[in-house]
């Protein structure tokens, strides 16, 4: 009997270029590579350290957090002195402090009347030069409140980007 030869390309499977499977595996690595980017940003937004502050946390240091959450704004109150001495000219700044607290919405005043920590008086001179409240510390307490200026430049320059000057006309 005569036995038949079968072609060796049939027995084969079919050759897959080599081109073709390292494009997929280096694809692979790369997804795997991105999504791990990816939970690390995630990781590291959601454990935020004791030193990163944002909105929310800022919220919970809040005094009176609900008070400031219903009625105005949580902030980040900077204090500093500046002493300036006239002969020599000089000005000299202390360090900053930072310290939680509100900033009252100019229709809420009515409330910190309520909790007797400001007077009419304090509203009339608030009215004519500055133009709202903010305090730190506990309101039921002794609250340091004072009247402050909410500066639109600096908003301005927070939202819109760089500040608004006027560019130099070109040289001809």
């Amino acid at each position: 009997m005569a036995r038949r030869r079968y072609s060796s390309t049939l027995n084969q499977p079919p050759n897959e270029s080599k081109s073709s499977g390292t494009t997929i595996k280096l694809a692979i690595a790369g997804a795997i590579f991105a999504v791990g980017i990816g939970v690390g940003v995630a990781l590291s937004t959601l454990n935020s350290t004791p030193r990163t502050v944002d909105a929310i946390r800022l919220d919970n240091l809040a005094p009176n957090r609900d008070f400031c959450i219903n009625y105005g704004a949580s902030a980040m109150v900077m204090s500093s002195r500046v002493y300036v001495t006239l002969t020599p000219f000089n000005v000299f700044i202390s360090q900053a402090e930072a310290v939680p607290g509100c900033v009252i919405l100019p229709n809420n005043w009515n409330v910190l009347l309520q909790k007797n920590v400001i007077k009419e008086s304090d509203i009339r001179l608030c009215k004519d030069r500055m133009n709202t409240f903010g305090f730190t510390g506990d309101l039921d307490k002794s609250p340091t409140v004072d009247c402050i200026y909410e500066s639109k430049n600096a908003t301005e320059r927070f939202t819109n980007g760089l500040p608004v000057s006027p560019s130099p006309s070109p040289q001809p």
